[in-house]
């Protein structure tokens, strides 16, 4: 009996290494054996081990004049070699793999689909763009609604959102099922506030949510619509959570060391709000109790703000290029007691390192403002920072993690923001008798019922305005057109543009009463708004997005300003309209508020919030 003719005698038997063992003997005494080499190939290959079968099929290649059956071989291992890379994060060894795959299958538009993804991932935007359309052009006879897909989230993230409408409408055109275009489609159209049969969407995601555990939804997406609640927030986390499968690494014991080590999880150590909610209390630490270390996972974009988590006393380390598995082994490597993610299922998320259990405890916390679900029934985190308005006692339940409660309200500031300087209407283009409500959250956050909310109150405010935060012309002229159709001018409704974070702050001074979103709260601009001495009038439900308001509104002792239904929400932010001494009364409890609550005191949060970490090891 020949080797080949043992060897899958042996893989029959199962005995996968033995036959490997039998090939390899044979292939050193004849080093140019064709036959053996596509025989070991096709082992490794039926085995899942595509690397090694690669590098044979790489060899062979040349020496059988271009086989094709040697090439699809090639190709199909270079496929799953790919996808692999993708899933894990290594996007760049992904694209890699598709470019030399495509240099063999040029006009195929599974390889091309591929490929289009890790260009994306990878943030290349036109090339994806360019890779998704040559794949749709090679497949012509047969769509696929994958693709269209991706193609709108490449569209999407060059702000051409019509386009990217398009894509998303096309793809479920020919996919009616695909779960995740028609969540993709729905947020988009948040985004640009185009509202119309929309909440036939909302519906059809609720339907989903309750009556299918497979289809993926990014928790994220969630967040804004007005008919979920917390159990469905819960169920889509957890299923998110599911999808991926691995291994983690054993418990880690008790530290028997003087500090304590916390790890901070962020993409967002750059130039984001997150800066603002969290740089002072990095300083505040105490150095001598804690060691600090600064997992970055996000862009590597250069900013002021960025640099300046570079420069604490922490030490800072970049997960960018690092795969999930291969970033829990450096968190792991540091010894870290606590992991806390301040980023959650949001841009960049590395929730899934979590999964690893890297730390000992894993705690989130900022980032995402709900749960972070069930990861194979148990909690992804073991932890979720929060106060008692945010989670009430009766609450807890509908949060896969332990709650750990903070004495005041959960979200911290940096100490001193931009210097307030005097500002009057006409600086913005107002006349100084407008009555200003305004709203500086991001268009996602704004509903139809919302606003339909701000429309009767321009409508029955004569002297007031409605001025948005600047964002995309789309959503401006939905708005507009929105605003028309139910008697209101355009003139009515101001937008404004995007400045600095010093001008943006101190703009807040000419508002009358800043109006909030619902069922997503506006969180850091909320934080913005009290700084700037302004009134915030919010709606709370019992999701965590929609009470981070009334969170902070109830630290700074102003109650009276959280409403509980639609009808409150109209009625309280009319009578301030009317009642110019009531909301002067409002405005000097905001100061006295600001200035007693510990809101923009870093230092005693952080003590309280050293306190918790401690708390876990002596429990």
């Amino acid at each position: 009996m020949d080797s080949i003719s043992k060897a899958k005698k042996k893989e029959k038997m199962g005995d996968i290494e033995g036959a490997l063992v039998l090939l390899k003997e044979a292939l050193a005494n004849n080093p140019n054996d064709i036959s053996t080499q596509i025989e070991i190939a096709n082992l490794y290959a039926t085995n899942n081990n595509f690397l090694e079968a690669a590098t044979y099929f790489r060899k062979l290649l040349p020496i059988t004049n271009g086989n094709e059956d040697i090439r699809e071989g090639l190709c199909f291992c270079l496929k799953q070699i790919g996808n692999e890379y993708q899933i894990n994060r290594n996007y760049k060894l992904a694209k890699d793999c598709f470019e030399e795959v495509l240099t063999h299958r040029p006009n195929n538009p599974d390889y091309l689909f591929n490929y289009g993804n890790a260009l994306l991932s990878l943030n290349q935007f036109d090339k994806s763009i360019d890779a998704y359309q040559s794949s749709i052009k090679k497949n012509s006879l047969k769509p696929d609604a994958d693709t269209f897909n991706n193609l709108g989230n490449a569209y999407r993230s060059l702000g051409k959102n019509e386009d990217a409408i398009g894509c998303y409408k096309q793809a479920l055109e020919i996919n009616p099922k695909s779960i995740h275009s028609k969540v993709e489609l729905i947020h988009l159209m948040q985004h640009v506030c185009e509202w119309r049969n929309i909440d036939i969407l909302f519906d059809d995601i609720k339907n989903h949510i309750i009556n299918d555990d497979k289809g993926k939804i990014s928790p994220f997406t969630v967040l804004s619509m007005p008919n979920l609640n917390n159990k469905d927030h819960l169920r889509v986390a957890t299923n998110w959570s599911e999808q991926i499968k691995i291994k983690s690494f054993n418990k880690i014991s008790a530290p028997v060391k003087n500090k304590i080590t916390i790890g901070y999880l962020s993409a967002d150590f750059r130039s984001h709000p997150l800066y603002y909610l969290i740089l002072d209390i990095l300083k505040s630490h105490n150095k001598k109790l804690f060691s600090i270390k600064l997992f970055y996972s996000g862009p590597d974009e250069p900013s002021i703000e960025h640099e300046a988590f570079k420069k604490l006393d922490c030490q800072f380390i970049n997960l960018s290029k690092e795969s999930d598995a291969q970033g829990a082994q450096l968190i792991r490597d540091e010894k870290v007691d606590v992991l806390v993610d301040l980023s959650g299922f949001t841009k960049n998320s590395r929730s899934f390192i979590a999964a690893y259990k890297p730390a000992r405890y894993h705690i989130n916390w900022l980032g995402f403002a709900g749960t972070m679900g069930f990861h194979y029934k148990k909690p992804l985190f073991d932890f979720i920072l929060a106060d008692k308005y945010i989670i009430p006692d009766g609450k807890i339940n509908d949060y896969a993690e332990k709650v750990l409660y903070l004495p005041h309200c959960y979200q911290p500031n940096i100490a001193e923001r931009p210097k307030l300087r005097l500002k009057i209407k006409k600086d913005y283009g107002f006349d100084d008798n407008t009555f200003i409500y305004a709203s500086f959250s991001q268009p996602i956050k704004i509903t139809k019922d919302q606003f339909n909310i701000w429309i009767e109150l321009l409508k029955n405010c004569p002297s007031a305005n409605l001025w948005l935060l600047d964002s995309n012309n789309l959503y401006k002229e939905n708005l507009w057109l929105f605003a028309k159709l139910n008697g209101v001018g355009e003139s009515r409704i101001k937008f404004a543009p995007k400045v600095s974070i010093d001008e943006h702050i101190n703009r807040h001074q000419i508002i009358d009463l800043f109006l909030d979103t619902y069922p997503y709260n506006a969180h850091t601009s909320t934080s913005d708004a009290i700084w700037a001495e302004c009134p915030v009038l919010t709606l709370s439900g019992q999701s965590f997005a929609s009470r981070v308001a009334g969170s902070i509104l109830k630290e700074i002792d102003c109650e009276e300003l959280i409403t509980k239904d639609n009808d409150e929400y109209y009625d309280k932010a009319l009578k301030l309209y009317k009642n110019p001494k009531e909301l002067l009364r409002i405005k000097q409890k905001i100061i006295i508020g600001k200035r007693n609550s510990i809101l923009f005191k870093p230092n005693i949060f952080t003590t309280n919030l050293e306190k918790i970490y401690r708390d876990l090891f002596t429990s």
